[in-house]
């Protein structure tokens, strides 16, 4: 302990605030919380039997500060607040298996809006999820604007009411007419609170409101019409039928609970809504090792729920977590209104826990089992290529690249990185092609590693003068070994140049077999055969397929901006706003081709002169191919 620690352990105050340890480097490596600050800070520095978390973090001390507070609650959320901003190294942070979608509906608004994002915010909008799946989350919100028809389009309302005539699907039945003065905001918000109460899982209501028009329409012997509601609420039932049930009185409630194991632990979160399973979500955070469990726990509410948009009135745990009071008043403070947290022993909600622990012991064992897969198969694969290509050392970063046109037009290269047989998308490159017209790949291939290995040398010598930061450098990092995408020619083609800039990296090709599929590795001296069944050959498999992705994917993006420069600049009223909401809306210019005026209009940014003026100029191009036959 240094000497400046020391001496500010003495001038500790007695009441409750936030200390922040810092490294040598002036980093905050850890916020903690105390109600009395001089007991707890100094228990680190005097007590030597901790966890090996807390005692790597303690060693790496350097000096600490404190915020006093007038209560342990202040020093609750600003511990929080403060662990959200940094991200201390030493904090026990989540980390998500994925990024999940969320349902959002823009209560914010005067006429709400429904539709996909992965980012919750704190915005006045409500969120719903998190969703498994985004195909299935888009079927939802597809039959919920079936059944409530609410408006699809990004119009400004009230502002844009009675300015533009109503679009397709409200001629369809599948939108309320908003833009023509059909519905007020106060009854387009009563439809937007059935459709919360639908996600809420409430489906009794909207279940007999249906029954009830669907009747009213077979006494009409409107018979379509009733076969249209009989079929929507077939969907609801179908959906309603796939929830488990878990509880009777239909409470919001949230269920915790977490596994650990090796110093890693799972926190697993189910959704429960009107009674039924709606969804779950899984968390993961390591070096957990010594760590007290109600500690881990009540990490995770304050982390979970001071992100969260909702907080349900109930929340169930596996365990009393640390600071079981001070999350409950908080909780409560955050939501204005009472949040009941308990631990159950008994029923349905004790076995309900349960059946959440198993899952995420379930969880934890197979992330595990993944990174001991991912471990194997990196460590056989780069060592198999080490051997099969009689390398002179073990590979750990490989660059691989790959040249594409259409009929000779739009030349592109691309490269792409893996590291430790993984990709490495940060490290990804294009090249648009400047010196080569028509297709000639072995030209394209060459003025692509050429410009490669030109750009490393240019940033190297920047690097060594200091003008360059070397974490600012994006090709001063050479590859272990480098792959083409070709035979013996392109490798040929290839090799020279390397040789020219960095001699000591190797070059192969990726080759390819009749139906396009990967077949082996070639060299100058030819072709190596390679075991189809080996993690070598499936490192090989990955890298071609993803090189030929990226080439793939620049060259359309290119072609997508060259035919939309090409047919819409030609359109009055179209600027490169315009263009690039209608591409974002349509998403090819053949859709905006054969979109009708009304269809138009119903993108954000086009009025309906404008509208009118694009239908126009491609149904009068469509008249002139058909007068020349093209």
């Amino acid at each position: 302990m240094n000497e400046r620690i020391e001496q500010r352990l003495k001038t500790l105050p007695d009441g409750s605030g936030v200390y922040i340890m810092k490294n040598f480097e002036g980093e905050i490596i850890y916020v903690g919380k105390a109600k009395i600050l001089k007991n707890r800070v100094r228990s680190y520095f005097r007590n030597h039997n901790h966890p090996p978390k807390v005692a790597a973090m303690v060693s790496n001390v350097d000096d600490f500060e404190y915020i006093m507070t007038d209560s342990e609650m202040e020093a609750f959320v600003l511990e929080n607040n403060l662990i959200k901003e940094h991200s201390p190294k030493y904090n026990i942070l989540l980390k998500d298996d994925k990024t999940y979608p969320f349902l959002k509906i823009t209560t914010n608004e005067e006429y709400p809006r429904i539709f996909v994002t992965r980012q919750v915010r704190k915005d006045g909008a409500k969120y719903f999820g998190p969703y498994l799946s985004a195909i299935v989350l888009r079927d939802l919100i597809e039959l919920i604007k079936e059944i409530f028809r609410i408006r699809s389009c990004n119009k400004n309302f009230p502002a844009d009411i009675g300015k533009v005539r109503p679009c397709l699907y409200y001629h369809i039945g599948k939108c309320m007419g908003i833009c023509n003065g059909n519905v007020s905001s106060e009854e387009y918000n009563r439809t937007v609170g059935d459709i919360i109460s639908f996600l809420n899982g409430k489906y009794d209501k909207v279940q007999r409101e249906l029954t009830n028009e669907m009747n009213e329409a077979a006494t009409a012997m409107d018979f379509e019409r009733a076969a249209q509601l009989r079929d929507r609420l077939r969907a609801i039932e179908s959906l309603a039928d796939k929830q488990k049930i878990v509880s009777a009185d239909g409470a919001d409630t949230d269920a915790v609970a977490f596994y650990s194991k090796h110093g890693k632990t799972c926190f697993q979160i189910f959704f429960v809504r009107g009674g039924k399973v709606i969804g779950r979500e899984n968390y993961f955070t390591d070096d957990t090792d010594g760590i007290d469990e109600g500690e881990l726990l009540a990490d995770f509410i304050r982390q979970y729920y001071g992100e969260s948009s909702f907080v349900p009135k109930e929340i169930l745990l596996e365990r009393e977590c640390t600071d079981m009071e001070l999350i409950r008043q908080w909780l409560s403070e955050l939501c204005g209104r009472k949040v009941d947290v308990h631990v159950p022993k008994i029923g349905d909600n004790a076995k309900l826990i349960r059946m959440i622990k198993a899952n995420a012991e379930k969880e934890l064992s197979e992330r595990e089992l993944k990174i001991l897969r991912d471990i194997k198969f990196k460590n056989n694969a780069m060592a198999g290529l080490y051997k099969l290509l009689k390398l002179d050392t073990i590979p750990k970063r490989i660059e691989a690249y790959d040249i594409s046109n259409i009929s000779g037009d739009n030349n592109v290269g691309s490269m792409v990185t893996f590291i430790d047989a993984r990709p490495s998308t940060k490290d990804y490159k294009n090249f648009k092609i400047k010196n080569v017209t028509g297709s000639d790949d072995y030209a394209c291939m060459a003025e692509v590693i050429t410009r490669r290995f030109e750009r490393a040398a240019t940033e190297q010598e920047r690097i060594d003068s200091g003008e360059l930061p070397p974490d600012k450098a994006s090709f001063s990092c050479l590859p272990d070994i480098l792959f083409v995408d070709g035979g013996q020619g392109h490798v040929n083609t290839v090799a020279p140049i390397v040789e020219k800039f960095a001699p000591h990296i190797p070059v192969f090709g990726i080759v390819k077999d009749d139906k396009h599929r990967t077949r082996g590795v070639v060299s100058v001296n030819g072709e190596i055969e390679v075991d189809k069944t080996s993690e070598v050959f499936m490192l090989l498999t990955n890298i071609q397929d993803e090189m030929h992705r990226r080439a793939i994917t620049y060259n359309s993006k290119l072609n997508t901006k060259k035919n939309l420069k090409s047919e819409l600049d030609n359109i009055g009223g179209v600027g490169d706003v315009r263009k690039r909401a209608l591409l974002r809306h349509f998403k090819s210019v053949k859709n905006i081709a054969s979109a009708t005026a009304e269809e138009l209009a119903s993108v954000k940014g086009i009025d309906r002169t404008t509208a009118e003026n694009i239908a126009l100029y491609f149904s009068d191009r469509r008249k002139t191919d058909d007068t020349t036959g093209k």
